[in-house]
């Protein structure tokens, strides 16, 4: 095969085969396997080579003979033909003959190679081409005084970094990642050929890397190698051919025993074709002992020869042969016996390999396992059960994926109407995942309720499912009766083994003892996001050990640094959160909270306040803390019912921002004695807990029925000492009112720029606000450098940019800046030129 890459360079090889063709005469051979790249070479010399070439090329069932024989003007019936062929190259010399793939030489062409190699006239060079298996009985064995005389040129497989560099010009320059590369370099065992058939049908584009990940796996064989092969498999006896095959249906290096199973073949035979395999090179010894085909395509290659009969009997054949090894490799066993037709055999092995994923961590593949099996209808509806309730605690472990999986499970609920103990664990599954990834709380507690119905003789599960209805976050039910569920869910978990149920129980006591205010060392990110709603110290893990976890440690952390005012970067980092929590609606929430109480800081009042609607909608039934700090964030929002809310279920150390809110409302309303007495509700309700914000927020919404300097400069001393920044600023900024109200405005105009230097603007602005309102002249704006009606650096960089026709993802994306950055910038450049239209910026730039 002709492998035309021009990009695997060569020097060495050509070099040494430049070398020897400046000698007077001389035998050249140039071994490497098929598509390894012996043809190009041949033509790289020649096409520079200032001597005639011959080149002849031997095929399997035919002779290069004749063609030799008319090029030297000698007559096939000559008795002398070998000594004409002889007279015939010195009379035409200097030249060089080459004979290409002499392991298809016939046998009357292989002596007359012989010959000619044993007296090469001079100025003759012989080169001749052959497959590493072939070198000795082709050519050496014959003629062992060549062993000294001879050059031997050894073509091998391109390294991984060859392969990259071969893929690099291939596909316009982009450059795969090597680990990439080296996947490449297995599948197609280093061969410039296979490598460049391979990579024709990808497109260069930005999805190149995606694009030959798929590749891999569905890519053919090249015709080709296909061709080849089949050629090399008609010339061995059938007992190799049977172990050949046998081999690519094993997919991995193989023992000789496991072969001779597949193959049918035991003893001396077994061993002769295993040889003969090995000698042809048809199969190549991976390690001592376990022999393989030499790459991925020969693999395919193979298969894709025989028969889909013989192809499915392989398979049953490899799947029996496996179930005797201990342990079973049971992921290998239910593959083979998916493809044989062994339905019983492949479910069963199917499953404990998902069960082994689960154990190892690896929960997605898990998932997808049991997802493959629940298509198959037939299954009993017991047997679809449980499946189905594994397929739903491996999503809940871990996986974003939970919309096919409730699917699943409903459509599997759905074909039984007989209650008990399967239905409730599969009601169970489903309400978890309905309450807490896809966020319908309303759905997920139907089904939690209905799972505890029917889980009668299952008290690890009934459990469960009463501890996630218990935590007092979630849920319209009161505080008291969430209270019975924890205390019953807590006597029955003692009877359970189950490491996973315990551990999910312990988290919901966590989360319930959390949301009152307790101290809780419970493990876990769900735990550590509900201590950083109180306030308390929290060191996040470095690494969680699952995608969930990984999201909701992220959006903790970004909360606690708008919390802290550590700004700088909380674009980006709500950016990088949302890309962790995607799929994950509850987590999303959050951060647009978040995002939504960053926009009104800054000025951006319609954004703000459509992020904190949206969420206010989507949390009315939990997470309760995240539905009270948007009411309160948000402007016009019915804080009094939400009040309500948190006063039945009893939220109020992690309701703060609400009670603030109220409270400051009310004062400004006439509403005193109301505001008074939420302030002191407020206060002994947070006075014996484990939560310094709420301390903090009562000293403030003290100081604002109790207005004195004193005292909210107490409010802010706690705030502060908890590093919670911004919300010393907004302490401040009431203190900062209470004596514009006394005729003092250095306080509040201090606050001002407090706010400024931050890119709080929004918040400034309302302290300038107030100070106008006083008759108090509003301070310049500090911080950051003013530019006027001039462009800034960052205007002016994102500006040229949309004039070149970008997007604003595009030129976020570019900039490494969020999208809403961006839209700031365009926002301020336009108003800045006094354009309405991209079109319109290239000329003033």
């Amino acid at each position: 095969m002709n492998a035309p890459c021009v990009e695997a360079r060569r020097d060495h090889e050509l070099g040494v085969l430049h070398d020897a063709l400046t000698k007077d005469s001389g035998l050249i051979l140039v071994v490497g396997e098929s598509g390894v790249g012996k043809t190009h070479l041949l033509r790289q010399v020649a096409s520079h080579h200032s001597v005639p070439w011959f080149i002849t090329q031997c095929l399997a069932g035919t002779s290069s003979l004749d063609a030799l024989l008319e090029v030297l003007g000698v007559d096939a019936a000559d008795a002398d033909r070998r000594g004409a062929v002889l007279r015939g190259l010195a009379r035409l010399g200097p030249i060089v003959l080459a004979v290409e793939d002499l392991q298809w030489a016939d046998p009357e062409t292989l002596r007359l190679v012989r010959f000619i190699a044993t007296r090469i006239p001079p100025g003759v060079h012989l080169v001749v081409t052959c497959r590493p298996e072939a070198t000795e009985s082709a050519l050496m064995n014959s003629t062992p005084s060549l062993a000294d005389r001879i050059t031997e040129v050894q073509l091998d497989p391109l390294d991984a970094s060859e392969v990259q560099a071969v893929a690099a010009h291939q596909l316009g320059g982009h450059q795969l990642s090597l680990t990439l590369a080296e996947e490449l370099t297995r599948h197609s065992g280093g061969l410039p050929f296979a490598v460049l058939e391979f990579l024709r049908a990808i497109k260069p584009s930005s999805t190149v890397e995606r694009d030959v990940r798929r590749a891999l796996v569905e890519t053919a064989p090249p015709v080709a190698l296909r061709a080849s092969l089949g050629i090399r498999m008609r010339e061995v006896p059938e007992s190799c051919r049977h172990v050949v095959r046998a081999a690519a249906v094993l997919t991995t290096a193989a023992p000789e025993y496991l072969l001779g199973t597949v193959a049918g073949l035991t003893g001396p035979t077994l061993t002769a074709a295993i040889d003969h395999a090995l000698t042809t090179g048809l199969l190549h010894e991976r390690r001592p002992g376990l022999y393989d085909h030499r790459h991925t395509l020969a693999r395919r290659a193979v298969l894709s020869m025989l028969p889909p009969d013989e192809l499915r009997r392989l398979h049953r054949q490899a799947a029996r042969a496996l179930m005797g090894i201990t342990p079973p490799p049971n992921a290998r066993i239910a593959e083979h016996a998916r493809r044989g037709g062994l339905l019983g055999t492949w479910m069963t092995h199917a499953e404990l390999a998902a069960d082994h994923l689960i154990a190892g961590g690896n929960v997605m593949a898990a998932a997808d396992q049991f997802s493959a099996m629940l298509d198959v209808s037939a299954l009993p509806w017991t047997d679809r059960a449980r499946l189905a309730t594994k397929l739903g605690r491996a999503t809940l472990a871990d996986s974003t994926r939970w919309g096919n999986s409730i699917s699943v499970l409903g459509r599997v609920l759905g074909e039984s109407a007989i209650p008990g103990m399967a239905r409730g664990r599969l009601r169970l599954m489903l309400g978890l995942l309905l309450h807490n990834r896809a966020g319908d709380i309303r759905a997920g507690r139907r089904e939690l309720f209905a799972a505890v119905q029917e889980l009668d003789g299952d008290p690890g599960s009934i459990a469960w499912a009463l501890s996630a209805l218990a935590v007092p976050t979630y849920g319209g039910e009161p505080f008291a009766q969430q209270r019975v569920w924890l205390r019953q869910a807590r006597s029955l978990v003692h009877e359970t083994v189950d490491g996973t149920t315990r551990y999910a129980v312990r988290t919901n006591e966590a989360l319930f003892r959390l949301a009152t205010g307790e101290l809780d060392p419970a493990p876990g990110a769900e735990a550590a996001g509900a201590r950083a709603w109180l306030g308390q110290r929290q060191t996040f893990a470095d690494a969680e050990p699952d995608r969930y976890s990984r999201a909701v440690v992220a959006a903790a952390q970004v909360r606690v640094a708008f919390a802290a005012a550590d700004w700088a970067t909380l674009e980006e980092r709500l950016t990088r959160a949302r890309a962790a929590a995607e799929g994950l609606p509850l987590v999303l929430a959050e951060l647009d909270l978040i995002d939504g109480r960053h926009r009104l800081a800054r000025g951006d009042v319609a954004t703000g306040k459509g992020l904190l609607t949206a969420v206010i909608a989507r949390t009315t039934l939990g997470p309760l803390p995240l539905h009270a700090a948007a009411v309160a964030a948000c402007p016009d929002a019915d804080y009094e019912h939400a009040l309500d809310v948190v006063r039945r279920k009893g939220l109020w150390a992690v309701s703060s921002d609400l009670v603030i809110r109220v409270c400051t409302a009310w004062m400004c309303t006439g509403r005193v004695e109301d505001a008074t007495r939420l302030a002191d509700e407020f206060a002994e309700a947070v006075g014996d807990v484990n939560a310094p914000a709420a301390a903090a927020a009562a000293a403030l919404v003290d100081a604002v029925v109790r207005p004195s300097v004193a005292a909210f400069g107490q409010a802010a001393a706690q705030y502060g000492a908890i590093g919670w920044q911004y919300y010393e600023c907004l302490a401040r900024e009431q203190l900062g009112l209470h004596l514009l109200s006394t005729g003092e405005a250095e306080h509040l105009t201090t606050t001002a720029r407090a706010y400024d230097a931050l890119g709080a603007r929004g918040d400034g602005e309302r302290c300038r606000g107030a100070l106008r309102a006083a008759g108090f002249a509003a301070p310049r704006k500090r911080g950051r450098r003013g530019y006027n009606n001039k462009l800034s650096p960052r205007e002016l960089e994102v500006a040229r940019l949309a004039a070149q026709g970008l997007t604003n993802r595009e030129i976020a994306s570019r900039l490494k800046l969020s999208v809403s950055t961006i839209e700031d910038h365009i926002t301020s450049t336009f108003r800045k030129l006094g354009v309405a239209r991209r079109s319109a910026l290239g000329p003033l730039l």
